[in-house]
C-alpha cells in the first residue's frame, strides 16, 4: 500500500509519515526541504520514497507526476500548506499569492490528477475553515474555507475516491503565530503533530468524512456554529494580535 504526502517535512506531515510507515505502509514523501527528506530517508530506509521540490511552481508538480507514472497510490495527503500573520494591509500581494498557489492552486492539481485513481483522499485543512473569517490572517482563513467547501463538494459528488477532510486546531508545530509555550485555555486545545496523524489515521480507516482531532476542538466546532458573525470575528482578532507581539 502506498501512500503520497504532500508538505511531508512540517511537523504534521513528519508525524503522518510516522504512523503510516508503523502501519506497513510505503510512504512517497513530498517537500521542499531536501535535508529534511534525506533525514527521513536514512531513517525509514526503502519504505521511504523523496521527492523534494517546490509544489508553488506548477511546472514541478507536472514533472512530479510523469515520475510517478505506472504507480498504484492507493491514497494521497494534500498536506502543504503556509500561512502568514499580520494586517492584510501589511502583507504584500505575493505572500498573498503564495498562500493561494500552495494552499489552494497545488491542492487543486494534485487532487484532480489522483482524483478517481486512488482509494482515497485527505485534505488537511483546519478548524479556521469553518469561521466566518480571519483577521490579521485573512488570507490564510480564506485558503481554509475554500479546502473546506472544495472536499464537501466533492463528498457530494459521490465520486469513486472517497475523500476526508482533517481539521485539526492550533497544533504545535512550527507554523507562525503557534506558541509553544501554552498558558491557559490553550493548554486545553492545542494538539500534538502526533495526536493529529494518530487520529487521522484511525478516523480514515474508520470510513470518516471529516476528522477533528482533541475533543474540546470538536466541542468549539460545534459552539462556533451559534456565535454571532461580528463577535466571532472581535475574538479571533484579539487572539491573531496577542501573537503578533510575542
Amino acid at each position: 500500500m502506498k501512500v503520497l504526502i504532500t508538505g511531508a517535512t512540517g511537523g504534521i506531515g513528519r508525524a503522518l509519515i510516522k504512523v503510516f510507515y508503523r502501519n506497513g505502509w510505503e510512504i512517497l514523501a513530498v517537500g521542499r526541504n531536501q535535508n529534511m527528506l534525506t533525514e527521513l530517508k536514512e531513517k525509514y530506509k526503502e519504505k521511504l520514497n523523496i521527492y523534494s521540490l517546490d509544489i508553488e511552481v506548477e511546472k514541478n508538480i507536472d514533472e512530479l507526476f510523469k515520475s510517478l507514472e505506472g504507480q498504484h497510490i492507493k491514497l494521497l495527503i494534500n498536506g502543504a500548506g503556509i500561512g502568514e500573520l499580520g494586517y492584510f494591509e501589511d502583507i504584500s500581494y505575493g505572500v498573498e499569492k503564495r498562500m493561494i498557489d500552495i494552499n489552494i492552486i497545488a491542492l487543486i492539481k494534485f487532487t484532480k490528477y489522483f482524483y478517481g485513481k486512488t482509494e482515497g483522499i485527505i485534505n488537511i485543512s483546519s478548524t479556521a475553515g469553518f469561521q466566518y473569517g480571519g483577521p490579521l490572517m485573512t488570507g490564510y482563513y480564506a485558503t481554509k474555507s475554500f479546502i473546506n467547501s472544495f472536499t464537501f463538494g466533492l463528498m457530494g459528488e459521490g465520486g469513486k475516491t472517497r475523500m476526508m477532510l482533517l481539521c485539526p486546531g492550533p497544533t504545535l508545530t512550527n507554523f507562525k503565530g503557534v506558541n509553544k509555550e501554552l498558558k491557559g485555555l490553550a493548554k486545553f486545545y492545542t494538539t500534538t503533530p502526533e495526536e493529529v496523524a494518530e487520529k487521522c489515521y484511525s478516523d480514515y480507516l474508520k470510513g470518516k468524512r471529516i476528522s477533528i482531532p482533541g475533543k474540546i476542538n470538536k466541542i468549539l466546532y460545534f459552539f462556533n456554529k451559534m456565535m454571532p458573525i461580528m463577535f466571532q470575528l472581535k475574538v479571533i482578532k484579539k487572539i491573531q494580535e496577542k501573537k503578533t507581539k510575542k
